[in-house]
């Protein structure tokens, strides 16, 4: 096996592209649109999950991936619905790619299966020790009391999430902890749609429908992207609906940056540092590359840990015979 600076993969005769399309032969982990560059290209063969397929629009419009002899694997990555981890394994040696992941269960998805691998190409957002997130339960908790609080004294309450993921956990948030429908924008509801088609239960009320109409004449909890859980949105919705409108964002970064909204929730759907740790000491690989985020700074901390661990920056076809010298 060979892997490169690029993040192809070759095993045997067969050469894969992980989450790009620099080849023939590509694997998309999951649905978020810096992952799908291989369905926007073309051409490719796909190896990747149906509901990633369905969440990215690209269902009908894929070759499957064509393998020589190659033992590939799926795994649930955690990350959000339909994203999946590779494991590769030839001639008894074996690799894995974490794409995106989270070891924790959320509201709507499960959390990472890990294998033992011999190496290890991870994810690493959240790659420096400081970035380490509270339970996810305490969490929840949290924004409930701040949204049903708000409602009470009457406020407009919006949630900012990626629209497609982190706005399905927060619906969910919403029915669980609140009782809640919350008014979700169109690109929401498109995935909330496909969450449902996969047996994800949602209830939500899609913006421009009569029901909506009627709740915006009250105080109404919205999830939105991101771009309009600002306080300068917030603004001008006051101005039109003549009443106190708050924002929130639910982000990982809250741990580190100052967010343009009334408060910042450390909701993440990415593996924390310790879930990172946790991770490599669940699949005991004997070569680690970090991609993805604070590569220099977990790749340090791993070989702080005693683990053979670079950035995939310094990956240059090294083979699985060479990832062995100096054990």
């Amino acid at each position: 096996m060979r892997l490169d600076a690029a993040m192809n993969l070759e095993m045997g005769e067969t050469s894969i592209s992980l989450d790009g399309c620099g080849r023939a032969n590509c694997f998309v982990s999951h649905a978020h649109s810096d992952h799908v560059a291989a369905l926007r290209a073309g051409g490719k063969s796909i190896l990747a999950s149906d509901e990633t397929l369905a969440l990215a629009g690209y269902s009908d419009k894929v070759s499957p991936l064509k393998l020589d002899g190659v033992s590939i694997k799926l795994l649930n990555s955690g990350h959000i619905l339909g994203s999946r981890q590779l494991r590769a394994e030839l001639d008894g040696e074996s690799f894995v790619y974490t794409g995106d992941f989270k070891l924790h269960d959320s509201l709507t998805t499960k959390g990472a299966e890990v294998e033992k691998c011999d190496v290890l190409l991870i994810e690493s957002t959240y790659g420096s020790p400081e970035m380490v997130f509270p339970e996810r339960d305490f969490v929840y908790s949290c924004m409930a009391k701040w949204v049903r609080s708000n409602l009470e004294r009457g406020a407009i309450v919006m949630l900012g999430g990626y629209s497609i993921g982190k706005a399905q956990e927060l619906v969910k948030l919403a029915n669980q902890y609140l009782g809640i429908s919350p008014v979700v924008e169109s690109n929401i509801e498109k995935a909330c749609s496909v969450y449902e088609k996969f047996g994800v239960k949602l209830d939500r009320i899609p913006v421009r429908t009569d029901e909506a109409e009627e709740v915006l004449k009250h105080e109404f909890l919205s999830i939105v992207t991101p771009s309009s859980a600002s306080r300068s949105f917030c603004g001008k919705l006051e101005g039109i609906y003549n009443r106190k409108v708050v924002c929130a964002v639910a982000s990982g970064w809250a741990l580190r940056y100052a967010y343009s909204a009334d408060r910042a929730f450390p909701l993440s759907d990415h593996a924390d540092f310790n879930q990172l740790i946790e991770y490599v000491e669940r699949s005991s690989p004997r070569k680690i590359y970090c991609t993805h985020g604070e590569t220099v700074r977990l790749a340090s901390e791993l070989r702080r840990r005693g683990y053979d661990a670079k950035t995939i920056s310094k990956a240059s076809q090294m083979t699985l015979d060479e990832f062995s010298e100096g054990d």
